[in-house]
């Protein structure tokens, strides 16, 4: 599962090959360890969650206003 990378192609800026080659760091002659990339992908996976949670506030949300006091009305809002 470990790749070798011992040489790099040097590009130009203007894309084309320069014909030379740099050495690749020796990192990347380790192995990947399946057990990392399966904890980083799970937790990148994680951002793209829609986050669901039960308000603290619900059930004592209301619309209602009150009219003050002084309303001759047999029903009011409650609030």
């Amino acid at each position: 599962m470990a790749c070798a990378r011992p040489l790099t192609p040097v590009y130009s800026e203007k894309g084309e090959s320069s014909g030379k080659n740099v050495t690749s760091p020796a990192m990347f002659k380790a192995p990947i360890r399946p057990d990392i990339v399966n904890f980083v992908h799970t937790n990148l996976r994680k951002n793209n969650r829609q986050p669901c949670a039960v308000c603290e506030l619900a059930g004592h949300q209301t619309r209602a206003e009150s009219w003050g006091i002084g309303r001759a009305v047999a029903q009011i809002p409650r609030v």
